[in-house]
């Protein structure tokens, strides 16, 4: 009954997703490419007895490559498939995987678009990560006799209440999955809460720490260095940032950078939809502005909008200091882990929620400090960036956070080796 409803509800919400995505490819095309294998009608499907992994969007990709990689070595005969929801993670996801994987969007999670992909693919397993559950989904994976594991699985408090009102739902959904392996024990407690076998429950940890960086990087960021022009100043990065933040983060840091002339600001919204919104704040400031998008950036120019989708691990190997959004609004907030692989310190609003677990490890460290708004933001960056001991010290706690929490893909893989 309860997926019967779900469905209905899914159905009619539809046309006005599938009219979003028509939208947000004025700016990201990638979202028209190959519309018929979001019905499932993926017509370079791969031979049968594949394993198949879905991640979601940039973040989850870079964590992907390395759990591919020991995927292949699990089962190096299996066609690997790895399925994305974001014109961004395809896109790194061609980057970073090239032709080793077959690649193709998510389906839309109504019955017949997950059978008709499942007719066509055929796999052995199917990996979820962190929170991706989708009832038709698991639903059909179990009548097609595919096993399902969920990994890297994260349940905030927020979430854990939203599937508790559809407890029915969510019982039985769990109950298709035969591992979920957890970033934390919080988490993992609240997946048995709800419903979860317990002996399917794991807490390897976060194998994003393991994530494995482009090894172009390097280059990217040369080229990225030289568009933007940046010489011996400062770069600050707001990352991911979310309505309401952006004229906050904009109105605390003009006086900053007018104290000091040679730094820069660079704002990098969450969504592309909002682009062309906080680049007529940053076009209205006092300061000049300039676009990423328009090419090399003109000399003098302050205040930096970056709305290219998908160079975010990038930019953060170019700046010296780094907010992560969606903090300042109760969104709560984003993971710290990458701007850390850089040794970047990490700043962030009181909101984290979503990711309280890792943010914890990197406050105890003193790698990541928590602010109550944006004046305090902006006190706080100047603070750490004249203080060179100070910003070494950040620097370093950041990278060994990082070490410190590596290991999590040994374990992850070693709980899905027996489905």
């Amino acid at each position: 009954m309860w997926r019967f409803v779900y469905t209905a509800l899914y159905l009619l919400a539809l046309p006005v997703v599938m009219l979003r995505l028509l939208w947000r490819s004025r700016r990201e095309p990638g979202y028209r490419h190959d519309l018929a294998a979001r019905f499932g009608r993926w017509q370079a499907a791969p031979e049968s007895g594949g394993i198949w992994v879905h991640a979601v969007s940039v973040g989850e990709t870079v964590a992907a490559v390395p759990l591919l990689r020991g995927v292949e070595a699990l089962a190096p005969s299996a066609p690997r498939i790895l399925t994305v929801t974001t014109a961004a993670g395809r896109e790194r996801a061609a980057d970073l995987l090239g032709d080793s994987v077959h690649l193709s969007w998510l389906p839309w999670d109504l019955p017949w678009c997950v059978r008709a992909f499942l007719r066509r693919t055929r796999p052995r397993l199917l990996v979820l990560i962190e929170t991706e559950l989708w009832p038709n989904l698991i639903h059909e994976c179990g009548r097609f006799g595919v096993r399902v594991a969920l990994v890297n699985a994260r349940l905030s408090p927020r979430s854990a209440a939203g599937y508790r009102r559809v407890g029915g739902l969510t019982r039985r959904m769990l109950a298709g999955l035969d591992v979920i392996a957890c970033q934390d024990e919080a988490s993992a407690d609240r997946f048995r809460a709800l419903g979860a076998p317990p002996g399917r429950v794991t807490c390897p940890g976060n194998m994003k720490f393991d994530a494995v960086l482009p090894g172009d990087l390097s280059a990217r960021m040369d080229r990225a260095r030289e568009r933007l022009g940046l010489d011996d100043g400062p770069l600050l990065i707001a990352a991911s940032t979310h309505e309401g933040e952006d004229a906050a983060v904009l109105r605390s840091f003009v006086p900053l950078l007018q104290r000091h002339p040679d730094w820069r600001l660079l704002i990098v919204p969450r969504h592309a939809d909002r682009f062309d919104d906080v680049w007529r704040l940053l076009d209205r400031s006092a300061l000049p502005a300039a676009r990423l998008s328009a090419g090399e950036v003109p000399a003098g120019s302050r205040l930096l909008l970056g709305d290219l989708m998908g160079e975010l691990l990038t930019l953060y190997g170019l700046a010296d200091a780094a907010f992560l959004g969606g903090s300042l609004v109760r969104h709560g907030g984003h993971n710290p882990i990458e701007p850390a692989w850089h040794g970047v310190p990490v700043f962030s609003g009181p909101h984290l929620f979503n990711f309280a677990d890792v943010a914890e490890r990197f406050i105890a460290a003193g790698a990541l400090e928590v602010v109550a708004d944006a004046d305090a933001l902006a006190l706080a960056m100047e603070r750490v960036i004249e203080d060179e001991d100070l910003w070494q010290q950040r620097s370093d706690a950041a990278r060994a956070v990082v070490d410190a929490n590596r290991g999590a893909l040994g374990a992850i893989l070693a709980a899905v080796r027996p489905v």
